[in-house]
């Protein structure tokens, strides 16, 4: 059976058996893979600050944190489904939709906006479970089933809505996409976070506060330090100068939840198994059909509320939104260390991924560079990750 070999690191001791080594070493070269990704984020930022002189500021490190948060959740469920070998090209059309039809049940039908976010989360997940029924039912691809879906549910989207763009949906809803909390709430929390972590690494690798579980290694040491260095960060962009936006704080506790399912529950590492080898999940016992449908509703579900943070930031549902989101979404998946192959990848990766292609996407915005250019480098970005999976692929065997 397939292993989780990137869901968290923890160093084998040297009197281990050779796989339980081998599943060490590489949940290692994850953690410096990430690590690489985060310096070339930290000097994309550099470069761009030196070429336009506005980059490196609170206000827009804050914009490009809402910016990256649409493809980020997104990402975030393509990186299960692409660990359980399986895709959905439909993010986009279904994002789409969604917003279409959260304006037209305020607009039209007066809906306050928390029934309209509950509605429309659930039939986010009603599509997901649909496409993903027709991957179990009927054995098709998943890859055909949600090229279909890519279709039909932008047309659906443009059906539902006339074709038109409707606006104006109230302050609560806006403030979902447009808000943040106060600065004071904003430096509680990143410094209670903090504190949590730094107590949690001590606790783990030098024995304070406990026994200690692993053995401490320089990864482990970088990580601690990009950690605090972000929390720095954090402080000045959004204590000192503006709070959390609300969207932000959306994803981030997604990402927690992902993550920490991933380490330590049994869903968690049901993904990763059937990623690894799919066969032998399946006589182990594990329900191949029912996770594959979970996930594909976890999809739908991430989907919708990407679909209710973009709606909300433009205050406007127009049906042409998302038309390049699934490469996006995808590509910041890739980069971020989900391999193509099935078994391997993690939510965090996923989002340092979008975080990286949005960073591209607003530098050069910010530079007046044309969008025909930013297609071509995201394009690009996507070749050169694909490249490097396959490399690392054709390595490991």
């Amino acid at each position: 059976m397939g292993t989780n070999s990137t869901a968290g690191v923890a160093v084998a001791p040297s009197s281990a058996p050779p796989e339980v080594q081998k599943q060490s070493r590489e949940a290692e070269r994850a953690e410096w893979r990430l690590i690489v990704l985060v310096a070339a984020t930290v000097a994309i930022w550099i470069g761009f600050h030196v070429w336009t002189g506005v980059f490196i500021s609170p206000r827009n490190l804050s914009n490009l944190a809402v910016q990256a948060t649409i493809t980020a959740l997104m990402a975030a469920g393509l990186t299960w489904l692409l660990v359980a070998r399986e895709i959905d090209l439909s993010v986009g059309s279904l994002l789409a939709l969604c917003g279409v039809l959260s304006m037209q049940l305020m607009q039209k039908y007066g809906l306050d906006a928390i029934t309209t976010i509950l509605l429309v989360i659930v039939v986010g997940i009603a599509i997901g479970l649909l496409q993903g029924s027709l991957r179990v039912k009927l054995g098709i691809p998943s890859f055909i089933i949600t090229l279909a879906g890519f279709s039909w549910l932008r047309g659906l989207a443009y059906v539902v809505s006339g074709a038109e763009t409707l606006s104006g949906a109230g302050d609560t809803f806006y403030e979902i996409g447009n808000g943040e909390f106060p600065s004071w709430v904003s430096l509680t929390a990143i410094l209670a976070l903090s504190a949590l972590y730094l107590f949690t690494w001590l606790r783990t690798y030098t024995g304070f506060f406990g026994p200690q579980k692993r053995t401490l290694r320089p990864v482990s040491v970088a990580v601690l330090g990009l950690t605090l260095l972000a929390a720095c960060m954090s402080i000045w962009v959004f204590a000192w100068n503006q709070g959390i936006p609300y969207p932000l704080a959306l994803l981030l506790i997604i990402v927690f939840c992902m993550e920490f399912s991933a380490k330590n529950t049994r869903f968690g590492r049901y993904v990763y198994a059937i990623g690894g080898n799919p066969v032998s999940a399946k006589r182990a016992g594990i329900k191949v059909n029912t996770m594959i449908l979970a996930l594909f509703g976890l999809m739908g579900a991430l989907s919708a509320l990407a679909a209710i943070v973009q709606t909300s930031r433009l205050d406007a549902g127009p049906p042409g939104v998302g038309l390049f989101v699934n490469m996006s979404a995808i590509s910041a998946a890739i980069i971020g260390g989900t391999s193509l192959f099935g078994g391997e990848g993690r939510v965090v990766g996923a989002v340092l991924g979008a975080l990286l292609m949005a960073s591209i996407t607003n530098g050069l915005s910010l530079a007046g560079v044309d969008t025909f250019y930013q297609m071509i480098i995201t394009g690009a970005l996507l070749i050169v990750a694909v490249t490097a999976d396959h490399a690392a692929q054709q390595k490991a065997k």
